[in-house]
């Protein structure tokens, strides 16, 4: 398939309600306007609309639901580095440790000038959160884990640690977990919605963009809305919402089923409303991970799978931003791109085994970010791996399992329970009897083992850039393989896309396919490329979200108060 071709794909893919173009926006019969319109009503949503009104312009927020999006899902996790919390804990971290360990981590997401001024905005963001109720506190925790305990809120939410980061750029905890009880986006979004109920800005609920409005140069001057307006269809519709629960790996179906129900119903029930923008349009609606149809033509080796993964996010996580602002010439980069977690620890004894192929091949550290071991196994013939432990982790994973108070069972201990018996776990009092039972290579898995003893053995470091302080001989049999393949619904895989609408780095426009510009339209969150759009660490996806949202609410609400004069 030629470029041609490939672009041919990814339009008719993306394709929305073609735009609505008008000589003037005279021939228009407007039913609402404001200087910055946002779509969509979640982090980097509120702060666009948070940071446009600071900046003194009219701001209308249109929500297809009632607001929170996958970051109201979300752990609530922050990353920030200078900031008074770790300050607190006792790390003097600054703009520069973060960008030198970033940059290690960073792909071709966004240009190194972006990059620093998202570390060195970080300290001045989180402020800003704090300023608008969003809770945080020093309170460290200092072990390998994908998430903290219960009265734990800082601690290393990425590589930092790793040896071959460690050894480059000066670590420091800067995973920021937002204050409240289990997973807290939704702590983080209700301060923001809460500050943005307080203030002037005019939120529509239950109304879905479906076309925008450009004038006859191609500038969007506004949006079209598909609003739902009895109260008793606003209950109904947010019931279908709700069905979609991003954690619940064996809802799919009736997931899939309340996606269907919801386009149908806002289609009979909706009433259309044009609404007239004279700064900008700021599309913050999140990523694709509910849109079928996306992820077969963009993810063709995950999408058969959903069914067996976390899609985290809400059913707001459509597209239809990207879509929207493909329709109007938008380029979009890395829709082939996602994060695919699976987290070893909670329970940390996990740490200490091994994660084989069918060749019965090491080929990640095991305690790497769960970002990077989740695509390295996707990377495996198949998707197919396996955790390979002894007696001793055996009962120390079980021990570690039991429920201790700190808040972590349900998400964390309980699903490595599910996965050791319902997830196809093998037992056998020798190695190559164990690789037999889930069909590796017996004398790859023997060894991978004796190269991972003479290297322990001998001092030498792990030739994966596995951190020490995790390495542990196998002792005698018997021994136990946990099933940590894509295909198995027991691992809880979690996902979310990555890609999506090209930008302007300085202004957050959205790019056209020439690279210019598209006047009066901006983009920010999982609806655009950002920060975490080829690497994702946890806590860089709600501080791209601030750092991207303010940027959009920021420019728009200059050219809308320019437009007013």
């Amino acid at each position: 398939m030629n470029d041609t071709d490939q672009e041919a794909v990814v339009r008719n893919n993306l394709a929305a309600e073609d735009p609505l173009v008008v000589a003037h926006d005279r021939d228009v019969q407007w039913d609402d306007e404001a200087d910055v319109v946002v779509v969509g009503f979640g982090g980097a949503g509120a702060s666009a609309a948070l940071e446009a009104h600071e900046c003194g312009a009219d701001v209308l927020v249109i929500e297809r639901f009632k607001g929170g999006g996958s970051t109201a899902f979300s752990g609530g996790v922050y990353y920030a580095g200078g900031t008074q919390f770790q300050r607190d804990a006792g790390y003097e971290d600054t703009a520069k440790d973060m960008f030198d360990y970033l940059y290690l981590e960073r792909k071709d997401a966004v240009s190194e000038d972006t990059l620093l001024r998202f570390c060195e905005q970080s300290a001045e963001n989180t402020n800003w959160l704090v300023k608008h109720g969003v809770g945080f506190e020093g309170s460290l925790y200092t072990g390998k884990i994908s998430y903290p305990p219960e009265g734990k809120h800082l601690y290393f939410s990425g590589n930092e640690k790793v040896p071959a980061f460690s050894a480059k750029a000066r670590p420091a905890p800067r995973g920021h977990r937002t204050l409240g009880k289990g997973l807290t986006g939704y702590a983080f979004f209700g301060a923001l919605k809460n500050s943005v109920m307080r203030s002037t800005i005019r939120v529509q609920n239950h109304s879905r963009a479906v076309r925008l409005v450009v004038d006859d140069s191609g500038a969007v001057i506004g949006v079209e809305t598909l609003e739902i307006t009895r109260l008793k269809d606003q209950k109904k519709h947010q019931k279908l919402y709700a069905i979609v629960v991003p954690t619940n790996s064996f809802n799919s179906a009736n997931a899939n089923q309340a996606i269907k129900e919801s386009l149908a119903f806002e289609r009979q029930v909706g009433v259309r409303k044009l609404i007239r923008v004279y700064g900008g349009l700021i599309l913050a609606t999140g990523g694709f991970s509910y849109n079928a149809d996306m992820l077969r033509k963009h993810m063709p080796s995950l999408a058969d799978r959903t069914d067996a993964m976390m899609r985290l996010g809400s059913m707001g996580c459509s597209g239809d931003g990207i879509r929207l602002g493909v329709s109007v010439g938008g380029a979009v980069r890395g829709l082939d791109r996602s994060y695919l977690g699976r987290q070893i620890a909670p329970p940390a004894a996990l740490l200490q085994g091994l994660i084989v192929n069918r060749q019965g091949k090491r080929f990640i550290n095991e305690d790497a970010y769960s970002g990077v071991v989740g695509e390295a196994i996707r990377q495996q013939p198949n998707g197919d791996a396996w955790m390979i432990i002894d007696k001793q982790l055996y009962r120390a994973m079980l021990m570690q399992c039991l429920p201790s108070g700190d808040g972590g069972f349900k998400n964390f201990k309980l699903p490595t329970l599910l996965n050791l018996f319902f997830g196809g776990t093998k037992r056998d009092p020798t190695l190559g009897g164990l690789a037999s039972k889930i069909g590796v290579d017996p004398v790859g898995l023997k060894n991978s083992v004796a190269s991972m003893h003479h290297e322990i053995e001998h001092g030498e470091p792990d030739p994966l850039g596995k951190n020490s302080d995790y390495r542990k001989l196998l002792g005698a049999g018997p021994y136990w393989a946990l099933n940590t393949s894509i295909s198995n619904r027991f691992a809880f895989f979690a996902f979310f896309t990555l890609g999506g609408l090209q930008l302007d780095e300085q202004s957050g426009s959205v790019l056209g396919d020439n690279g210019a510009v598209i006047k009066g339209l901006y983009a920010a969150g999982r609806a655009a490329i950002g920060i975490p759009s080829d690497i994702y660490l946890s806590g860089l996806s709600l501080a791209d979200c601030v750092f991207s949202g303010r940027r959009a609410g920021r420019s728009a609400a200059v050219i809308g108060l320019s437009a007013r004069e």
